[in-house]
């Protein structure tokens, strides 16, 4: 009913007198005074010229952009809306998030530079600051001259600073009462004086130490999505606190009765201290049953202490703090997700203000229309232009041809709908499934080729003499059937379809190749060997077979969407790991080398666990890598504790079970497994509702569909708040 009326309404007058076609006003009034005054106002709005008695068009211009970053995500800040250069201001703040592949290069540069410089505890010169390389088990990574170090980060920090140059001038005076502009630039001054005190020789190794670790808060201070997990994190330490109080009181009591019950009979337990050690060690699993297994070889009964230990600690009280963490972070999640939508909607209600000059509390057609064809300019957002009908009709919930405020709101919802909706895509993509190439028939054959030259390539590398030289012949008739198939599809599909599959673009590849290498034979025979790896490499594409079972499909498809979106939780834990390798370093240096006697004798020695030490920043990594593991981390703690000569060497490594992998590493395996397990589910239901839709339109076209070429788009890629998003709803 609504779309009989709009028919005799304005807005499909509108389209029949071009509006979608960019028009300037004719010099001739003419045509232009026959017009609606609808249809003149929206011609002015597109055209760019601003009718007499109005400036709606920088309104309209200025109200596309806060939607545009709204569908995005971001939040338009107002100070640039209301700029005194707004053209300008708006070509900053682009500019800087455009700068976000720059931003996160920079991250990635300066947490791989420690891998590269000279541990501070080594004063000798370069290649082998650190000494004979014998003595010292090292990583092997050659290390860089400090002042090319010093470069490389003096480098990072200017392309920083001109990032929050451009915040700065788009912010206007409003960039001093964000904290987080305040923390950027008082790390960049002390990344600045650090850099300048080691460089003049003020601080000696002790500016390197200090820039080591503000490295680490570059990312959290810079990148928003590190930022928001780090945020989160903090925001439920005091609820992991409350659990580990809880642990720790029955860590101490069982130490106690343990104590009492196995000091005359086992050394494990021949003090209170040494019980407490023991103990917490056991509440990993590390050393179990090892531990108890004199106890329980004097007194069988000791089986009950230590079962009721494992079963309250391990199984409860650690699985309740697994819990109770994650269901807080979920809860700040939330919070996050209603600042994004908060973000959002501040951005409309400011697009809505500038578009109802008026004052009247809603937005007529032709400025809606206006606003749907400046948005329509944006990359990201294709085809409004054709869409902008289904547009108004979507928000125009009341019928009255108005938009209201509540009804605008939901405009970047009703955007996302009919982008991700394309009807004419999908009938050329049905057009095309009906060529040739697309019969089932004919992709057995090329599957059969692909199959029958990964074995001729693999027989090829096997066998010598006339045998060989016929097997090279046939790989050269298989490597021109591949390039006929190439030539035939592109002929048939167009090179936009061929091209447009991952597939397609891996056989072209390697078929230019074997063609290219099959030329190159006749004038060096060199080249002939070096087909068969291709034909193998082809080969690598008989894995696609396996997306013939659609449930791997679908985990291979949603592992693709979701590795990235979680980027941001990894790279916290990444830098958790990294802080505490730099810390290790400076605490630990070389303490580890060959003849070492505090060592001898111990069990970090006799495991050949020397290599896993914080002589250098990649053994600290690799040693930070295996405390998470958990298996035998005890082994690392009780060599350093000897190393040292010092127990309190070993609150490092308790420290490090307890955050990064009690705390935070649980915290990563939660959100991964909940968010692939989300998004698994959303894309089994995007996949029935495709399967249903091309099954309706297979049985009105009488079509068959190649079984090769199953019916599936896969779920769009997301951000980390999109994940946010999706992960709150479901809870």
């Amino acid at each position: 009913m609504r779309k009989k009326l709009l028919r005799r309404n304005t807005l499909p007058d509108i389209q029949e007198e071009g509006l979608y076609t960019p028009l300037r006003r004719p010099s001739s009034y003419s045509v232009y005074n026959l017009l609606p005054p609808d249809a003149k106002r929206a011609r002015d709005l597109e055209a760019g010229l601003d009718p007499p008695g109005h400036q709606l068009h920088s309104n309209v211009e200025m109200a596309a952009a806060l939607v545009d970053q709204a569908m995005q995500g971001r939040y338009l800040p107002l100070p640039v809306v209301y700029h005194k250069d707004y053209d300008t201001a708006k070509r900053a703040f682009i500019l800087y998030h455009q700068l976000y592949i720059a931003r996160a290069l920079v991250y990635v540069i300066l947490m791989l530079l420690p891998f590269f410089e000279v541990p501070a505890w080594c004063n000798e010169k370069l290649p082998h600051p650190c000494g004979d390389p014998k003595k010292y088990p090292l990583s092997g990574l050659p290390y860089i001259h400090p002042y090319i170090s010093l470069a490389i980060e003096t480098c990072c920090v200017l392309l920083l600073a001109w990032s929050v140059a451009l915040q700065r001038y788009f912010l206007g005076s409003s960039f001093w009462q964000n904290q987080i502009s305040i923390y950027k630039v008082v790390l960049l001054v002390a990344m600045y004086i650090s850099i300048s005190a080691s460089a003049l020789g003020i601080a000696g190794d002790q500016g390197t130490k200090i820039s080591m670790y503000l490295r680490i808060l570059i990312p959290i201070v810079f990148s928003r999505a590190i930022r928001g997990c780090f945020r989160m994190t903090l925001l439920i330490v005091h609820t992991f606190m409350d659990i580990t109080v809880l642990v720790v009181i029955f860590v101490m009591l069982s130490a106690w009765l343990g104590t009492t019950l196995f000091s005359e009979s086992t050394i494990e337990f021949k003090d209170y201290g040494t019980s407490l050690l023991n103990l917490f060690v056991l509440l990993t699993t590390a050393n179990n049953p090892s531990v108890w297994a004199t106890a329980y070889r004097t007194n069988r009964f000791a089986f009950f202490f230590f079962s009721t230990y494992l079963l309250v600690g391990f199984f409860f009280l650690m699985n309740l703090a697994f819990s109770v963490v994650y269901s807080n972070y979920k809860t700040q999640m939330a919070v996050e997700v209603a600042k994004r939508i908060t973000a959002r909607q501040g951005n409309l209600r400011a697009a809505f203000s500038l578009l109802d000059i008026r004052h009247q509390e809603w937005i007529d057609g032709a400025t809606m229309i206006a606003l749907f064809l400046a948005i329509g300019r944006y990359r990201h957002i294709p085809d409004v232009r054709a869409r902008t009908s289904h547009l108004f009709l979507a928000l125009n919930k009341r019928g009255d041809f108005k938009i209201w405020s509540d009804e605008f709101e939901e405009l970047c919802d009703v955007i996302a709908k009919e982008v991700e909706r394309p009807p004419e895509l999908r009938r050329r993509m049905s057009k095309s499934e009906m060529q040739f190439v697309n019969h089932p028939v004919y992709s057995y054959v090329v599957w059969g080729f692909t199959l029958g030259s990964l074995a001729a390539a693999i027989t090829e590398l096997n066998v010598n003499g006339s045998a060989k030289l016929l097997l090279l012949s046939i790989e050269f008739l298989f490597g021109w059937v591949f390039a006929m198939d190439a030539l035939l599809k592109l002929c048939l599909q167009g090179w936009k379809s061929y091209w447009g599959r991952l597939l397609n673009k891996f056989d072209f590849v390697l078929t230019v190749l074997v063609v290219a290498l099959h030329f190159s034979s006749f004038f060096y025979d060199g080249a002939r060997p070096w087909v068969s790896y291709l034909l193998i490499v082809r080969g690598f594409r008989t894995i696609a077979l396996l997306s013939l079972i659609t449930r791997w499909r679908l985990m291979a498809q949603t592992l693709i969407v979701v590795i990235p979106a979680t980027a941001p939780i990894l790279a916290l834990q990444f830098l958790i790991c990294s802080a505490f390798s730099i810390l290790g370093m400076h605490l630990f240096g070389g303490l580890v080398y060959e003849g070492n006697p505090a060592l001898t004798g111990t069990q970090y020695l006799d495991l050949g666990f020397e290599v896993f030490n914080y002589n250098d920043y990649a053994s600290a990594m690799a040693t930070s890598f295996n405390l998470c593991v958990v298996n035998k981390w005890y082994v690392i703690m009780d060599g350093y504790a000897a190393a040292t000569n010092s127990r309190w060497s070993r609150i490092f490594f308790m420290a490090f079970w307890a955050i990064a992998v009690v705390f935070t590493l649980n915290v990563v395996v939660a959100f991964f497994t909940e968010a692939f397990t989300n998004q698994m589910e959303k894309a089994e239901r995007i996949r029935a509702r495709e399967l249903k839709r091309n099954a309706e339109e297979d049985a009105r076209l009488g079509r068959k569909r190649s079984g090769m070429n199953l019916p599936f788009r896969a779920t769009k890629s997301l951000s980390y708040y999109d994940l946010y998003e999706d992960i709150v709803k479901k809870t």
